[in-house]
């Protein structure tokens, strides 16, 4: 279970970096008013945020990976790197289709289609609320809740 949740997490940043390079791109091209819309904080700032999550996310999975490759335990560091990087993912997927605004859902940009792909990771292969579930008991020592 440990290689899965750190193979999808691994793919979760994938997608996220993919919005994040869509978005950005974008941003840079689509021009209003004058100017490349990216210019406005309303727009970058989100892609930072994202970039950011992202950044940090990729930190864990790779820690996951440095572990499960040395053959040590990491059920923490493997959910926890699922997690964050699906955060990530869906963080990133909806500030690019937010970025794109209407054009975001036209065929020709490929968003609509990857942002319910990456939905996926927050219910499969684990949901997020089982992932939650064992690192509050299993990490924290809390009583476990079901």
């Amino acid at each position: 279970m440990n290689a899965e949740r750190i193979l999808i997490a691994a793919e979760c940043i994938g997608d996220a970096r993919w919005f994040i390079e869509r978005a950005t791109t974008y941003a840079r091209e689509r021009v209003v008013f004058g100017r490349p819309i990216g210019q406005n904080q309303g727009i970058a700032f989100p892609i930072a945020r994202a970039h950011a999550q992202t950044q940090a996310a990729a930190l864990m999975v790779g820690e996951a990976a440095r572990l499960f490759d040395a053959g040590t335990a990491c059920g923490p560091e493997a959910n926890m790197a699922k997690l964050l990087a699906a955060d990530a993912s869906w963080a990133a997927a909806d500030m690019c289709l937010q970025t794109h605004g209407g054009y975001g859902f036209a065929c020709e940009y490929d968003v609509e289609r990857k942002f319910r792909e990456t939905r996926l990771y927050q219910v499969a292969p684990i949901s997020t609320n089982l992932i939650l579930a064992y690192l509050a008991e299993h990490v924290l020592g809390l009583p476990r809740s079901y």
